[in-house]
């Protein structure tokens, strides 16, 4: 199995039991991570830390991730304006999807996180750091 503990990600997600979820099936292939519980708690810890990808829940109170997704995208540095921004939720229409990518997105995963799915999008995306284990 793929391990990918080059990886440190930001999860965006209100939810404990969906946070619990997440974080275990990550720590299962090695990535590192870091969670919040809403958009506007993304943003702030996209000004102070680095990461290779955020997965971003959409309905959460606050900020959702539609308008974190916007917020992030309309950043003055290169870092926030280029992040991979992975949509997490469990809308799977095709209209979702392009609102999704519409506010600045890169992906959208169905909920429930899918390794398999991940794993496709980490090879698209971090291809040339990819171990194999």
């Amino acid at each position: 199995m793929k391990k990918y503990s080059f990886l440190k990600i930001l999860i965006v997600e209100d939810d404990e039991t969906n946070q619990l979820i997440v974080q275990k099936k990550l720590d299962s292939v090695g990535i590192r991570h870091e969670t919040v519980n809403n958009g506007v708690e993304a943003i702030k810890a996209l000004k102070t830390h680095d990461f290779d990808f955020v997965l971003m829940d959409i309905n959460m109170p606050e900020t959702d991730g539609l308008d974190a997704a916007r917020w992030i995208r309309e950043e003055q540095d290169e870092y926030s304006r280029t992040v991979p921004i992975f949509a997490l939720t469990s809308y799977d229409t095709k209209a979702h999807t392009v609102e999704i990518k519409e506010a600045g997105m890169n992906e959208h995963l169905p909920k429930p996180l899918d390794l398999f799915e991940l794993g496709k999008l980490i090879e698209k995306y971090f291809w040339n750091k990819v171990e194999n284990k």
